[in-house]
């Protein structure tokens, strides 16, 4: 079994939603936990990892996470450049999404749901937006906005825009059509809101088939310029992370978000990758 899959499993025992600091004094991970060079092959890192469900389980205060980092360049005409996206959160599993993410050094996009946005998972759209994650806009209850008027269209789109701005300070640019379900209307609706639609190049179908195993080889089967879709409301797709981050890392990807990958994005326009 890989180092990280017995990680994650300590990491579901504990139960640890949140990443909380170590005080000061305390070991902190080292140079290994710093970001390595776009498109040179990475490995999990163990110790982050660890230090993160330390801290977690001994549930001590400390700072917040830092302000939202600056935008990265990143040339995915020379890099093996991948999007990994996740929908329908924030939920309870966000957490060990992020902090796998973190492990491997990895950014994504999350596309969220304005009503999952509550008391309890707020601080996890904070964290998203801290570690430079990309936040996108899913609707506000995942209705088809192909069957909605336009006024019910942009209601959803405009809640899930305000409680998102409200918990992080960012407008979002892209959104997700649940259901992959768009049409004219939503075309003219996006437009006008700023919003971008993104589809995606592999479906790893984590909301049908609840295999881990499944769901890993069919997101390591992308191929550069690829947009990934998954959700990080399932439990499978918490534990097929590992292995599909492991693979990836092993081929040598970088781990982009949407808007790292496709550069300006045209309102109302849909992508499916690079």
């Amino acid at each position: 079994m890989r180092i990280g899959s017995v990680l994650l499993s300590l990491l579901l025992l504990g139960g640890c939603a949140q990443v909380r600091s170590v005080p000061a004094g305390e070991n902190r991970p080292g140079p290994a936990a710093q970001h390595p060079r776009f498109g040179t092959p990475r490995r999990f890192d163990a110790d982050l990892l660890r230090w993160r469900l330390a801290g977690a389980q001994r549930g001590v205060p400390g700072p917040r996470l830092p302000a939202i980092p600056p935008p990265r360049r990143v040339d995915c005409r020379t890099h093996k450049c991948v999007a990994l996206t996740f929908d329908d959160g924030p939920a309870e599993y966000t957490g060990h999404v992020l902090d796998l993410l973190a492990a491997h050094h990895a950014r994504a996009t999350f596309f969220l749901l304005g009503q999952m946005i509550t008391n309890e998972t707020r601080d996890f759209v904070w964290r998203m937006a801290a570690e430079g994650h990309e936040i996108g806009n899913h609707s506000w209850d995942h209705a088809s906005l192909a069957g909605l008027s336009p006024d019910a269209l942009r209601h959803e789109l405009d809640r899930t825009q305000d409680a998102v701005r409200k918990v992080t300070g960012v407008r979002m640019r892209l959104m997700r059509p649940p259901y992959g379900a768009t049409n004219q209307t939503v075309d003219n609706e996006t437009k006008q809101t700023g919003l971008a639609q993104i589809l995606w190049a592999v479906d790893t179908l984590d909301w049908l088939n609840r295999n881990p195993t499944v769901i890993a080889q069919r997101s390591a089967a992308a191929k550069p310029g690829d947009i990934v879709l998954m959700h990080d409301i399932h439990p499978t797709t918490v534990q097929a992370l590992p292995r599909l981050l492991d693979e990836l890392d092993h081929k040598g990807f970088t781990y982009v978000t949407v808007s790292e990958l496709l550069g300006d994005t045209a309102p109302g326009k849909k992508y499916t990758n690079k």
